[in-house]
């Protein structure tokens, strides 16, 4: 004897109820890098921290340097790779300069400081 619960169609005929299966699935254990990749990760952090530091460091080093309000206390010397060179001590131009030198430090540690995740 089969004890399937029934029910009555419109008809009056017996219909067998059908049952749902809720089916599990199943979790995957998360895959573990391989040695070589890992150590990879290392070293790519490592050289991030590496930027990091010298970025900081030089900001740190443009931190006590000021510039005199007589207009002599300062010059820049740019010297390009085939040699020429270009020198000035105006000093609306040494402090524009050294605003842009830290703003763009600023911006570059920022940037070094979200690509360093582990």
């Amino acid at each position: 004897m089969n004890n399937t619960p029934k029910k009555l169609n419109a008809e009056g005929e017996e219909q067998a109820k059908t049952s749902l299966a809720v089916v599990k699935n199943e979790e995957k254990a998360p895959e573990i890098p391989s040695l070589e990749h890992r150590i990879q990760k290392v070293e790519d952090l490592s050289m991030l921290i590496e930027k990091w530091r010298k970025l900081t460091e030089i900001r740190r080093n443009l931190q006590p340097f000021s510039l005199g309000a007589d207009g002599l206390g300062a010059t820049v010397f740019l010297r390009d790779a085939s040699g020429k060179e270009f020198k000035t001590s105006n000093t609306p131009v040494v402090s524009a300069l050294m605003e842009e030198i830290k703003t763009t430090l600023d911006e570059r540690i920022r940037e070094v400081e979200t690509q360093i995740k582990f």
